[in-house]
């Protein structure tokens, strides 16, 4: 999936607004926090550890942690902050 609409977009967990996402960059608390290509691949570097499925689901190590909204931000699931 392409999700060059989601740059310039926010980055929630759950409804708290926790980061933002650069140009091919996922920034959490203003820090750099992982790579993304515009294809939706999710990088730790140098190892890949997710992607963007087709449908907006955001996958990391082969879990639905979270979606991309009708806006385009990123939205992960509240349960992971717990």
């Amino acid at each position: 999936m392409l999700i060059i609409d989601s740059f310039g977009k926010n980055i929630y967990i759950g409804e708290d607004l926790v980061g933002y996402l650069g140009e091919n960059v996922l920034y959490i608390n203003g820090h750099k926090f992982a790579e993304i290509t515009d294809g939706g691949e999710i990088y730790f570097p140098p190892k890949k550890i997710g992607y963007v499925d087709d449908d907006g689901s955001i996958i990391i190590h082969d879990k639905e942690v979270g979606y991309i909204d009708g806006d385009n931000n990123f939205v992960f699931y509240h349960s992971l902050a717990k």
